[in-house]
C-alpha cells in the first residue's frame, strides 16, 4: 500500500476500484442524497484547485452557494490557524498528496458566525479522464468558539491590570465582542448610586458620542430600557426585535434614533453585577436576519460582561478611601491570578492547533482550568470588596453618611433634604449598617427622580428595642401595589431589609407623598452612645 508524504497509508488503486464499484451499484440518486445529508463538507476541485462541486455542508462552512464557489480556488477559501500552514499551491502530485491539515473556513466570522475550524483531507481522483481532487472538511464543532472565549479571557483580563481608564477598558471589551462575533455594535453602560450614567463604552455605533449623549440626556435608567426588568434580576436576556422595542419606549427612543443607519434588529443584554447588586448592562446588537445566538455565544457574552464587572468594581475600589491598602492587596493576588489565566488561555490555543477537539482533550482541560481559576479569582475579589464600605459609612457611621449623601443630593438636585438622628455612631454590625445605608439611599434617589418633592426628611431613631429609619417626602406619591412600582427598586430594598431581619414598609398615595420605614430589632451595648438627635 503506498504512503502519503506524511507517512500515512492510503488505499491502493485496487481498493479504490472495489469501493467505487460498490458505490456505483447503489446508483447515483442514492449517492446524491447521501452527499446532501452528510455533516462533513465534501468538495470536488479540478487539477488547478478550482471548485467544480460542493455539497450543502461544504457550502455552509464556506459561506457561499455552489454557484458562487464554482471557479474559485480552494486554497483561497481556507485560512491558516495558529502555527499551522496551508499546503502549497496547485497543481499537486497525486502521488504526494498533502496530509490532513487544520484550517479555518467561512471568512473568519468568529464565534457564532460562519467561521469554522476544520480538518481538511484531500485525495486525487479521475472524472471523465481528467484529474480532480476531492476535499473533505470535518468541522471541529465548538473549537473556534472555545478558542475565542479563551482569547477573550486572556485579552480582557490583561487589560484589567493595565494602565487604561475604565472607559478605555470598556471600549476595548466592546470592540472584542463585535470583532469576535456577528454583532454589529456593542454598548456598555454603568450607572452610579443615583442610577444615572457613570461610565460607558461602545464599539460599532455610527456616532458613539451622540448615542451616549442621547442616553444621558434622556436620563435612561436600567428599569426603563426594554429587557431591563430581567437584567435587574441578574439574568441575561435576548430580544429578537429589540430595535422596535427601543424605538417604541419613551426612555430609549432618542437613543434608538442614533442607530437608524446601523444594520441591527435583535439584542442580547447581560447584567453587570457584583455581590447581587446590578449596576449596569452589557448590550450586544445583532444584524437583521441573524439567527438567535446559541449557547456558546451567549456564554461568550456573559464572560465578557463578567470581565466588565470586575473592571468596574476594581475602578470603584481604586477610588475609595482605602485605595492604597486595597490596591496593594488586589495587585498581589489578582495580577498573579490573571497572569496564570493568560497562560492557561495560551495553552488552550496551542492545544487547538495540535489536536482534534473532544471533551476530554487538552483544550477541554485547559479551558476548564481557566474557568475554575476565574471563579477562584472572582471569589477572592468578593472577599476583599466585602471589607470596603462607603467611605463616610466606614469612618463615621450610618447617620453621618446619610447626612453627607443628603447634602450632596440637595446641592445637585436643589431638593432640601433633612437628616435627623443620633449624633454618635450607632452600634451596628458592618453588614447591617451597609444594608440600612443602601435602603435609605435608594429611597432618597427615588424621591429625587420620581417624587417632584419640595421637602424630604430622614429620621433615624433608636427606642423601644428597635432602630427605625423613616424617609418621607411631600411629593407626588404613587400606588405601591401598581405594576410599575417594581421599577423603583422597592423589591431590592425589601430584599436588603429581609437580609438583616428588618421590617420594610412603604406607604404612599397619589398626591400625598411617600413614607419608607425600616424597623430593625436593636439593643445597643451602651445606650448612652446613642446620644441626642440632631438635624442637619
Amino acid at each position: 500500500m503506498p504512503t502519503s508524504r506524511s507517512g500515512s497509508r492510503v488505499p491502493d488503486d485496487g481498493q479504490h476500484r472495489e469501493h467505487a464499484d460498490e458505490a456505483a451499484a447503489l446508483g447515483l440518486p442514492t449517492l446524491a442524497v447521501a452527499l446532501a445529508r452528510v455533516e462533513d463538507g465534501i468538495a470536488v476541485v479540478d487539477a488547478g484547485g478550482r471548485f467544480v462541486y460542493a455539497n450543502p455542508a461544504a457550502c455552509r462552512m464556506l459561506g457561499r452557494s455552489l454557484d458562487r464557489l464554482r471557479g474559485r480556488e480552494l486554497l483561497g477559501m481556507l485560512e491558516a490557524v495558529g502555527q499551522t500552514t496551508l499546503p502549497g499551491s496547485f497543481p499537486w502530485d497525486p502521488a504526494d498528496a498533502p496530509a490532513p491539515f487544520l484550517c479555518g473556513v467561512g471568512g473568519g466570522g468568529g464565534v457564532g458566525a460562519a467561521g469554522h475550524e476544520v480538518t481538511c483531507s484531500v485525495f486525487a481522483t479521475d472524472i471523465d479522464g481528467a484529474s480532480h481532487w476531492v476535499a473533505v472538511l470535518r468541522d471541529l464543532g465548538g473549537g473556534r468558539a472555545m478558542k475565542r472565549t479563551a482569547a477573550a479571557l486572556a485579552q480582557t483580563t490583561a487589560q484589567l491590570v493595565g494602565a487604561g481608564t475604565v472607559d478605555e477598558i470598556l471600549r476595548g471589551i466592546a470592540r472584542h465582542a463585535v470583532e469576535s462575533t456577528t454583532a454589529t455594535a456593542c454598548g456598555i453602560v454603568v450607572v452610579g448610586e443615583d442610577h444615572k450614567l457613570a461610565a460607558a463604552g461602545g464599539f460599532g455605533f455610527p456616532d458613539r458620542a451622540r448615542s451616549m449623549g442621547a442616553w444621558t440626556a434622556s436620563s435612561v435608567t436600567l428599569d426603563e430600557m426594554p429587557g431591563g426588568a430581567q437584567v435587574l434580576t441578574g439574568r441575561s436576556v435576548y430580544m429578537p426585535d429589540a430595535r422596535s422595542a427601543m424605538g417604541a419606549a419613551p426612555a430609549t427612543k432618542a437613543f434608538a434614533a442614533t442607530m437608524d443607519s446601523l444594520d441591527w434588529q435583535g439584542s442580547y443584554y447581560a447584567p453587570l453585577s457584583w455581590e447581587g447588586e446590578v449596576f449596569g448592562v452589557f448590550g450586544v446588537h445583532l444584524p437583521s436576519g441573524a439567527a438567535s445566538p446559541n449557547a456558546d455565544v451567549c456564554a461568550f457574552y456573559d464572560i465578557l460582561a463578567n470581565q466588565v464587572s470586575v473592571a468596574v468594581t476594581n475602578a470603584r475600589l481604586a477610588a475609595s478611601l482605602e485605595r492604597t491598602r486595597l490596591a496593594r492587596e488586589l495587585h498581589d493576588s489578582i495580577s498573579q491570578a490573571l497572569f496564570s489565566m493568560t497562560m492557561h488561555a495560551r495553552a488552550a490555543q496551542l492545544a487547538m492547533t495540535k489536536a482534534e477537539l473532544d471533551a476530554t482533550g487538552p483544550l477541554g482541560r485547559s479551558v476548564a482550568q481557566l474557568a475554575e481559576l476565574t471563579r477562584g479569582t472572582l471569589a477572592e475579589m468578593r472577599a476583599l470588596i466585602f471589607e470596603l464600605r462607603p467611605g463616610a459609612l466606614a469612618e463615621e457611621g450610618l447617620v453621618s453618611a446619610l447626612r453627607k449623601q443628603g447634602a450632596a443630593l440637595t446641592a445637585r438636585e436643589q431638593v432640601p433634604i433633612t437628616v435627623v438622628g443620633p449624633e454618635r455612631r450607632l452600634d451596628l454590625g458592618a453588614g447591617v449598617e451597609e444594608h440600612l445605608y443602601r435602603i435609605a439611599l435608594e429611597a432618597l434617589n427615588n424621591v429625587v427622580k420620581h417624587a417632584r418633592a419640595e421637602q424630604v426628611a430622614v429620621h433615624v431613631t433608636v427606642e423601644g428595642g428597635a432602630l427605625r429609619i423613616v424617609v418621607s417626602d411631600d411629593g407626588a406619591g404613587f400606588e405601591p401595589d401598581a405594576e410599575h412600582s417594581g421599577s423603583m427598586g422597592l423589591s431590592t430594598m425589601a430584599e436588603r431589609a429581609r437580609a438583616v431581619g428588618a421590617q420594610f414598609i412603604v406607604t404612599s398615595e397619589r398626591g400625598n407623598g411617600t413614607v419608607v420605614t425600616v424597623t430593625l430589632p436593636h439593643s445597643p451595648r451602651d445606650r448612652t452612645e446613642e446620644g441626642t438627635d440632631h438635624a442637619h
